[in-house]
Order: structure tokens, then C-alpha cells, then sequence
């Protein structure tokens, strides 16, 4: 007897921007805010969490200025140890000299437009390794780059790309009573494509997702559309 159903929603009433909007991702709270950028365009105006990751880009900058403008005095023979530490500590960043050993190498050739060198700027920073992606939309042109702590997000972080972009399909999951009649429906179940081979992957994922036995739940996924015009007709005397 089949207990729940897992109908694909139509792609016309999908929306994820409630994906992005709960405190596991945003800085609003949550063990993961913060750990997770998604990155839409070079200029780095548009994306998720942008604006905690222009912060973070505008501290890399001021340490490489700071280091560099520090590395001019140390030659023509400045005492460079303490302006090192105060150039760190002054931008947030808590001094070791083991950090400070790792930022002198890093700005030599850091470019805080890729968000490679960003990431390894978090690395030394956070003292956690920190690691970068991308992914692709359906269109051309449709691209992300995504940094992220992996201590947090084992599994990588392309899905949150993908979805970021559209590229997913949304379910819901339907109960059924003992008549097999439809009693309750959750709505939000978003699969990336790069979560999936092929379709029966969609039901064990969200099976696993909201606690059901596959063999008591049922798959229905769109095959077609249909549209059809009906015409209503009035009386003439």
C-alpha cells in the first residue's frame, strides 16, 4: 500500500529564492551563516551572502596594501615586526606569526577578484580550509562561483549553485490516507541535477529527506503539457 506520493512540481510554480532565505545559510543565524558565498559576476554585486563577502574582499585588500606598504619600510631598513601585527589586528584578523608568515606569501601574487585567492585568504584567516567551485545554468552565460568551508558542507556545494540558478527540479510530497485518498501536502523539496543520474534517483533522495519507506511511496514525474482552449457560449434570443 502505497503511503506518500512524490509529484514533481510544474516549473511555472517553482520558487527558490525561500531556499536561500532560512538561518542554516543566511548571516541571520544558524551554525552554517557565513560559510557559504555564491558568487554571480565579476563585478561581485550579485549573489548570496554578497555582502559579508565584499566585506571579507575589502579586508584582503587592505592586508595586501598593508603588507605591501610594510615590506617598503622593512627595506629601507624600518623595523617591520610590530606594524606587521598591527596591520593585522587593526583589519580584525588575530595576530600569530604563523598567520603572518602565511599572509606575507599570499599577497605577493593575491588577486581578490578570484575568488581562489579569497579562499585562501579565509584559510589563513579562519584557520579552517576553505575551498572553491562553480556550476552552470540552463542558459548561456548563467554561471557561479561558489566559496565555502567544506568543514560544513562535506558533500561540496555545486547543488546550492545549480539551485541558485535554476537548475533543479522542486517535488512535493503527498500523504495518503488508508483510501489512498490525498490528505496532506509539503512543498520545497529542491533537487539539483547534479544530485541526480537519472529519475529514480529523485525518490530515494527525497525519501531519505523526509523519512519514508521507497516501497510506500510512489513517483510522478511531469511527461508532458498539455493546454486547450475552451470556449463558453452565451444564449441569444
Amino acid at each position: 500500500m502505497k503511503k506518500h506520493i512524490i509529484r514533481e512540481v510544474p516549473p511555472e510554480s517553482c520558487d527558490a529564492s525561500y531556499y536561500f532565505d532560512n538561518d542554516g545559510l543566511t548571516e541571520a543565524g544558524g551554525d552554517y551563516c557565513n560559510n557559504l558565498f555564491i558568487v554571480a559576476d565579476s563585478r561581485r554585486s550579485s549573489g548570496f551572502n554578497m555582502e559579508e563577502y565584499n566585506r571579507i574582499q575589502k579586508q584582503a585588500d587592505e592586508i595586501i596594501d598593508g603588507f605591501h606598504d610594510v615590506s617598503d619600510k622593512w627595506t629601507n631598513g624600518y623595523n617591520s615586526y610590530d606594524t606587521y601585527k598591527e596591520c593585522m589586528e587593526y583589519n580584525d584578523i588575530v595576530y600569530t606569526s604563523r598567520k603572518c608568515h602565511l599572509l606575507k606569501e599570499w599577497v605577493n601574487n593575491a588577486d581578490t577578484g578570484k575568488t581562489e585567492d579569497i579562499a585562501e585568504f579565509l584559510t589563513i584567516k579562519t584557520g579552517k580550509k576553505w575551498k572553491t567551485d562553480s556550476a552552470y545554468g540552463y542558459s548561456q552565460g548563467d554561471y557561479v562561483e561558489m566559496v565555502y568551508c567544506p568543514e560544513h558542507y562535506k558533500d561540496g556545494v555545486k547543488a546550492y549553485g545549480e539551485i541558485w540558478l535554476g537548475a533543479y527540479k522542486e517535488f512535493c510530497v503527498v500523504d495518503l490516507d488508508e483510501k489512498g485518498e490525498e490528505i496532506d501536502t509539503v512543498y520545497g523539496f529542491c533537487v539539483a541535477d547534479c544530485q541526480v543520474k537519472d529519475d529514480v534517483d529523485y525518490k530515494e533522495i527525497i525519501c531519505r529527506w523526509y523519512g519514508m519507506k521507497e516501497d510506500e511511496t510512489k513517483l510522478e514525474m511531469i511527461e508532458s503539457q498539455k493546454q486547450y482552449t475552451k470556449y463558453e457560449y452565451k444564449e441569444v434570443a
